[in-house]
């Protein structure tokens, strides 16, 4: 890998890192990897997709966004009611969501949150699979929501309970302590 310089340019930074697995996302000029996700996320990613698009929702994992030139993040999902409009989305989707991985701090996972907001997304979930919670955060209320375990994300008219995503979980993963 590249030694990454003090500040990359935009396009230095698809130079560098286009391709890269797990993702990097570019936030001011500066190369960020994102943290490899566990079965844990990919199963909870999957079933997510699953709900939504059963609800009406049109859905995209791991989709870089184009919405103002200074960042580049890649959400683990988006969700929007119509159709995806090119490439990569140069409009806020309505709906962002960021599934939770051992290294992310909920600190971090909510100031990226609250830029999705701030460039005009309705609602950011932010899913922490390994405490079976997440919270929401909504463009029409301030602040951050807890829902617990027996709770339910909710977007305009659709109600995702948590309680569907884990049984779905239960299903395909046997815990194993490490």
């Amino acid at each position: 890998m590249a030694v990454q310089p003090a500040v990359l340019t935009l396009e230095e930074f698809h130079k560098l890192y286009d391709g890269q697995k797990p993702a990097y996302e570019y936030w001011y000029g500066q190369a960020l990897r994102k943290p490899m996700p566990t079965v844990l996320h990919g199963i909870v990613q999957a079933i997510l997709v699953m709900l939504l698009e059963s609800a009406g929702w049109n859905t995209a994992s791991e989709v870089r966004l184009k919405v103002v030139r200074e960042v580049e993040p890649v959400p683990d999902l988006i969700a929007v009611r119509g159709k995806f409009k090119g490439r990569y989305p140069a409009a806020a989707p309505e709906l962002c969501v960021e599934i939770m991985s051992p290294a992310d701090t909920l600190a971090k996972t909510l100031d990226k949150s609250k830029q999705y907001i701030a460039w005009g997304s309705e609602h950011v979930w932010i899913i922490d699979p390994e405490k079976r919670t997440a919270w929401d955060l909504s463009a029409e209320a301030p602040g951050l929501s807890w829902i617990p375990p027996e709770g339910s994300l909710r977007i305009a008219e659709t109600a995702i309970d948590l309680s569907a995503i884990f049984a779905g979980v239960d299903k395909k993963l046997e815990f194993i302590a490490e």
